[in-house]
Parts: C-alpha cells; sequence; structure tokens
C-alpha cells in the first residue's frame, strides 16, 4: 500500500466518525458488508470503483477525505447548485487564472496544485468512444503504457483494460491519479460534489481583494449557463 493513501484512509475514517456512523452503517451505504468495509478502512483491501461511487453519494466531504482541505461554506453551497457539466466549465476556466496569477507571484501553490493546473487540458479532453479518461490523460502527457503504469504501479494490462473500459480503478489508483498526477479524482468518478470542492478551492485561492470580483463573474456565467 502506498504510505500516502493512509492518509485517505484516516480522513475517511474521521469523517464516518464524525458522522456518528458505524463500520457496518457506513458498509451499507456504500454497499458492502461490515467486514469488507472495515478491511477496507484498515487498508488490507481496496473499494472497489463502484463503492468509491457509492461513497461519493453519501453526505461525507468527499472532497476532504481525497485532500485533507476543507473548502469554505459560502462557496461550496452556492457550487452545489451547479451541473456537473457547468462545474467542468468553471474548472476549466479558473485553472488558467490561478495559474497566471502564481506566474505573476501574486499567489502561492502547492505542488499538487500546480500539476492539476498543468493537467487541466488533458483532464477535461473529450474522450473516444472506446476510450477512458485514463487514456486521454496519458496521452497527452505523452506518456507510454509502461510509463504510466510504472507510475500507478500496477501492470500495463491492468491499465490497458482501465484505459478500454474493461476494467476499473480501485480507490489506491483513484488516489495515485489524483496525488500523483494530477487528474482530480472527481473527474475520473463522475462525482459532481468533488468537484464542486475542486472548483471551490480554486476561487479561495485568489487574493481576498479580488476573490469577490471573480466570484460574481462566475455567478455571472452561471447565469448565462442557465
Amino acid at each position: 500500500m502506498c504510505a500516502k493513501y493512509q492518509d485517505f484512509l484516516n480522513r475517511l475514517k474521521e469523517e464516518r466518525i464524525s458522522m456518528q456512523w458505524t463500520q457496518q452503517q457506513m458498509g451499507r451505504k456504500m454497499r458492502m458488508t461490515q467486514s469488507h468495509y472495515s478491511k477496507a478502512e484498515m487498508g488490507s483491501r481496496r473499494f472497489t470503483f463502484y463503492e468509491m461511487k457509492c461513497l461519493c453519494e453519501t453526505d461525507l466531504d468527499i472532497y476532504y477525505i481525497f485532500t485533507g482541505y476543507r473548502c469554505r461554506t459560502e462557496y461550496k453551497d452556492y457550487f452545489k447548485k451547479c451541473t456537473y457539466e457547468e462545474l467542468k466549465c468553471y474548472f476549466g476556466m479558473l485553472c488558467p487564472v490561478v495559474g497566471h496569477l502564481y506566474k505573476k507571484h501574486a499567489l502561492d501553490l502547492s505542488g499538487d496544485v500546480y500539476k492539476k493546473i498543468e493537467m487541466m487540458p488533458y483532464s477535461l479532453a473529450p474522450c473516444k468512444d472506446d476510450k477512458t479518461i485514463f487514456y486521454s490523460f496519458r496521452r497527452g502527457m505523452d506518456c507510454s503504457q509502461k510509463e504510466m503504469a510504472e507510475i500507478l504501479d500496477i501492470d500495463v494490462k491492468k491499465l490497458r483494460s482501465i484505459e478500454n473500459g474493461c476494467a476499473f480503478p480501485d480507490s489506491e489508483i483513484l488516489w495515485k491519479v489524483s496525488e500523483k498526477i494530477g487528474v482530480p479524482f472527481s473527474l475520473v468518478l463522475n462525482d459532481i460534489n468533488g468537484l464542486g470542492g475542486e472548483v471551490s478551492y480554486l476561487v479561495e485561492l485568489i487574493e481576498s481583494s479580488t476573490r469577490d470580483k471573480m466570484f460574481d463573474r462566475l455567478k455571472a456565467y452561471h447565469d448565462i449557463l442557465r
């Protein structure tokens, strides 16, 4: 198990306990037995792609579980009103803005966030009919299947199956894609709540004196989309 993946599991447990949910209750929400959930929370097995989709449908803060950051309520609540496609538009708009401000030394960025900004064009690239987002971002990175398999610590056959939609990434692969490569987990899982967190976080990075103007422009853009 990747050492930092344990951070994801620790935050999952923290969120579950904060909601006063037992492992049995959590298992039901994720369509798992209590035994399977317990093993996954301890790291002795992985959550399946389907189980992760179920996790995204709970009331837990999935963005915090993946990233360790809690977004401010005022932005998070607003973006909850948006559709998944609208959030993808906002993500695509904000990444260049934040990247530009970073290059002008107008804000500081962690390496993880800068990776997401750099990967944005490949994260949002349309998928070919018979391929998944894994194929899109790997080709965008000009990376061979062997190189990508080494980054994700899986064999090439497994990667090829995931790219072709014949297999699905488990929770540790999803975490590595987000942490090591910079493709938001929410775009792999098609998770609207997680993507709302991504957009909220980018807004919060902008210096407070200009943040409100940017937020107002996003809301105006939202009115146009509607």
